[in-house]
């Protein structure tokens, strides 16, 4: 199992973040603050967190910074198909509608939609941390790209200073993609193509940046995020733990996966050599089972339909526990926006312990999530974990870390001093009278 940590992304004119803005997960409290299981070592003896909370006032920012890595992975998923030049791939639905996705540039100055707009990503994979960065044009060009990797002294082993491939330099595990540089183009990004073409290293990056998944628990309908793979009667069994704290009547789960192939669709190019894509649509019937009492001595099972009988609440978390456990046993990344969205804070808090729990998360697995819910914060959290974001006047939405607030004091109750609105990151409620 590849050993990995996101350290940080970053990001400049993208969305309402003008400058730049960074968000990391290495820990950076003092040693006396640092709370049991909260962090890990990784690397050269660095230490991060194992959770991250995002707060801010609604439209300050927060959907936007899980967005930035959602773009990261567009940007590298469509780098090929952009090279092909291949009309009949790229007037395919829904490819044709990502292509289209503008890279939605910081809108509230004249100069932003000139300039271009920058990504950046750190990770730790087994020991070394690599640090991709790359920024886009209007027109989609990829104006830079630059690939660092540190274990003792930082390395470059990729740098692009134009959209021509003549501009690239590799060096070090990317040497062998040098004969194929060529089939980088200006809209596509040299990692990418060197990954699509089998480089080793390439391609474990880009393996680890596309695999990390985001989750929107506001945009979660029905049941669409279930799998055959991920319902064995093990993952079931640790489902229902969850699932009961939610609705205590809860006694099993039935899930039935019917699969049903819609299209078969050709591709007609020698690039694909002549292989089709089959869609299919996958239906997901989930009944419940329930004890039926006469003066609370069970006589009777009923079992019913999930989606009728469950709350709004309780159909979001069997949505999102297979992520959530699929994170856990492959520690890696999950990120998830509105965390708390129709789920009662003492469920949220179960969700988020599966993370800080070592019996649970023994590969150290990585939540960032954003929240507005104030109650997730308390003496069991560290300041180092609690991100506030914030917009000015200006449409400009900047981040920072609550302990790198001055003045505050080792026993101030973060959650009360945030409902007071003492750190900012709080909807500024105006009132005008006659």
């Amino acid at each position: 199992m590849t050993n990995t940590v996101i350290k940080s992304i970053s990001a400049t004119n993208f969305g309402p973040f003008k400058e730049t803005v960074t968000f990391d997960m290495e820990t950076s409290v003092p040693k006396g603050q640092i709370i049991d299981n909260h962090t890990f070592f990784a690397g050269d003896n660095q230490q991060f967190n194992k959770v991250a909370y995002i707060y801010g006032a609604n439209g300050s920012g927060k959907s936007n910074l899980c967005k930035i890595i959602l773009q990261i992975q567009r940007i590298i998923m469509l780098s090929p198909i952009r090279a092909s030049n291949n009309s009949q791939l790229l007037d395919m639905l829904p490819l044709k509608d990502e292509l289209a996705v503008q890279r939605n540039h910081f809108k509230f100055d004249v100069s932003a939609k000139e300039s271009a707009t920058s990504y950046s990503i750190q990770l730790m994979i087994d020991g070394v941390i690599y640090t991709y960065s790359f920024s886009v044009a209007d027109n989609y060009d990829i104006v830079s790209e630059t690939l660092t990797k540190k274990k003792r002294r930082t390395e470059i082993i990729l740098e692009r200073t134009s959209p021509k491939y003549e501009s690239i330099t590799i060096k070090s595990e990317l040497r062998s993609f040098q004969s194929n540089i060529h089939v980088v183009k200006n809209n596509a990004l040299c990692l990418s193509m060197a990954s699509f073409l089998n480089n080793e290293i390439a391609t474990k990056i880009v393996s680890i940046i596309t695999s990390i998944q985001v989750v929107n628990m506001a945009a979660l309908r029905g049941l669409s995020n279930l799998d055959e793979d991920s319902f064995s009667d093990e993952m079931k069994e640790k489902y229902l733990r969850i699932l009961k704290s939610a609705d205590p009547t809860l006694e099993d789960i039935q899930v039935e996966f019917n699969e049903k192939k819609v299209e078969k669709h050709a591709i007609d190019s020698e690039d694909f050599e002549n292989r089709a894509i089959v869609l299919k649509s996958v239906k997901v019937d989930v009944k419940s089972t329930h004890n039926i009492y006469d003066h609370h001595k069970v006589v009777d099972r009923s079992i019913l339909p999930f989606l009728q009988i469950e709350s709004n609440g309780t159909i979001k978390l069997l949505n999102i526990l297979p992520t959530i456990f699929d994170t856990l046993s492959s520690g890696s990344i999950l990120i998830v926006d509105e965390i708390e969205n129709g789920l009662h804070p003492t469920v949220v808090k179960k969700m988020i312990e599966l993370f800080y729990n070592p019996d649970t998360n023994p590969y150290n697995a990585q939540l960032i999530c954003t929240t507005h819910n104030i109650l997730l914060i308390d003496e069991t959290v560290q300041r180092d974990e609690v991100w506030l974001m914030d917009k000015n006047e200006f449409g400009e939405s900047t981040i920072k870390h609550i302990s790198d607030i001055p003045g505050l004091r080792s026993y101030d109750k973060l959650g009360q001093k945030m409902i007071e609105g003492a750190f900012g990151a709080m909807p500024n409620i105006i009132t005008n009278s006659q």
